[in-house]
């Protein structure tokens, strides 16, 4: 076994990425990191035992070339004998209506790809051909963008599902391992040019850096980013249990309070940290809450101005009202229609425990009442599923799709946009207007029906009551 595959064994069993009997999906692009990943784990699945998928997403950004890759990956899992999943989706056309940039919708579109491939495919993990180099890139962009320790720590080798078996491995590692095993890979042109922020810190400052500043800075900064990486983890643990003990949630999880005499005891650090906690509480993400959001709330706090308010993206507003800091979540209620109209936008009360029937929809909802021992959630299915009610609260709505639907899918950190998860799950765009939608009171969605549920209304160790649904057909 040579020097290369070494490395990557000693990450995987460093780290326990890979057990025993699971299977492992990689994602390969065709580039010399991803090919040279697929070939090392199939080295080493023998002595780990684990089954591997590949998967390839054709972005379509670089016309011919991107068909070329997808190509090469297919004839790649071929010659090897694995299954090899491809989707072609196009992410300049994705973007042309996107709200974000290109690299914010291609990432986007790309986590969703592996969430998707995790699904169809049954993978327990997914492996990313990030190497060290990689790992430098992301510090220094962050950095000059401006970030937290989160951002300074960069990636992680494991962030489950996903895996980074080259985390160890330089970009000469890689390359000397291909070569020597004379294993052909594709090369994207758009990496040589200077159009990203990634790019002009791979091709212009790093090696300036290096030059000028410090050879080893590469290395330096990969062990500054783990002592960062590991600081922050544990704040992180801190801090959710410190809100734990802070904050005062709403019944129906559209708000929540914090003591400000209690908070006022943290040091600053915690308190900006307990701000996001409960901002990512309510939104369900951070994106476009800035630092200086932060701070805004923060002066709210130290003016101490009873009813003064600030308006966040996202729809949350954070008020003082006395010795309380308040958030909330300000959707937009649902019109609900006049009985015998026609209206995309008709709103249902949930009967609980009861039978729905869902017009236009043909479904019918059965709910009951279990504790949560009684709670066989393994048993549960796309219409079959077990909700932590004291989170739902009682009084639960269907409706159908509205433009702007998001969702936090289970076992997601962030949300997603409704019309992506359809497209994901292939369900024709036709028949998305009669997909019912389970909301709470404030029109969060809980339950999308035939397919996920949210991730914030799952059952835990710690859920009480629990609240048993089932649909036909």
């Amino acid at each position: 076994m040579n020097s290369f595959i070494d490395k990557v064994k000693k990450t995987l069993f460093d780290h326990s990425m890979i057990e025993s009997g699971e299977r492992v999906l990689v994602a390969v692009s065709g580039g010399p990191d991803s090919v040279a990943l697929l070939h090392s784990l199939v080295e080493l699945r023998e002595i780990i035992d684990f089954d591997i998928k590949v998967v390839h997403l054709n972005h379509s950004a670089r016309g011919a070339e991107s068909d070329s890759d997808a190509r090469f990956v297919h004839e790649l899992g071929k010659s090897l004998d694995i299954e090899t999943l491809i989707e072609t989706i196009d992410v300049p056309s994705e973007y042309f209506i996107s709200k974000y940039s290109f690299q914010e919708t291609a990432r986007e579109i790309r986590l969703q790809f592996f969430e998707s491939a995790l699904n169809v495919l049954g993978g327990h993990k997914l492996a990313l051909g990030h190497t060290q180099g990689d790992q430098v890139e992301t510090v220094l962009m962050n950095l000059l963008r401006g970030s937290g320790l989160k951002g300074l720590g960069g990636m992680s080798p494991v962030r489950f599902p996903y895996i980074r078996p080259l985390f160890n491995c330089s970009r000469a590692d890689v390359i000397d391992f291909l070569t020597k095993g004379n294993i052909s890979y594709c090369q994207d042109s758009t990496n040589e040019k200077s159009d990203y922020l990634r790019n002009r810190i791979r091709l212009e400052l790093i090696p300036y850096l290096q030059k000028n500043y410090n050879p080893g800075i590469a290395s330096n900064l990969i062990e500054t980013a783990e002592i960062v990486r590991d600081d922050n983890d544990w704040l992180d643990r801190l801090v959710k249990q410190e809100f734990n003990q802070l904050s005062s949630v709403s019944e129906h999880k559209g708000s929540l309070d914090l003591e400000v005499k209690a908070f006022l005891i943290f040091p600053k650090s915690l308190q900006r940290r307990l701000i996001r906690e409960a901002l990512h509480f309510l939104k369900g993400d951070l994106r476009k809450i800035t630092f200086q959001h932060i701070q805004q709330v923060l002066q709210l706090i130290k003016i101490g101005q009873n009813g003064k308010s600030i308006d966040l993206p996202g729809q949350i507003k954070v008020g003082r009202i006395g010795d309380r800091l308040t958030f909330k979540r300000i959707l937009k209620s649902p019109s609900v229609i006049i009985k015998g109209e026609k209206n995309d936008n008709e709103v249902v009360p949930l009967n609980i425990p009861g039978e729905t029937s869902v017009e236009d929809s043909g479904v019918t909802l059965n709910t009951c009442l279990i504790e949560r021992a009684d709670a066989d959630i393994e048993n549960g299915s796309s219409k079959k599923v077990f909700l932590d009610f004291d989170k739902t609260g009682e009084k639960i709505l269907i409706r159908f799709f509205q433009p702007g639907d998001r969702i936090q899918p289970l076992g997601m950190n962030g949300t997603k946009k409704l019309k992506s998860l359809f497209i994901d799950e292939k369900v024709p765009r036709n028949a998305r207007s009669r997909i019912p939608i389970l909301t709470t009171i404030e029109n969060d969605i809980i339950w999308v029906y035939g397919m996920r549920i949210a991730h914030r209304y799952r059952v835990t160790e710690n859920s009480r009551n629990v609240l048993l649904i089932s649909g036909l057909p």
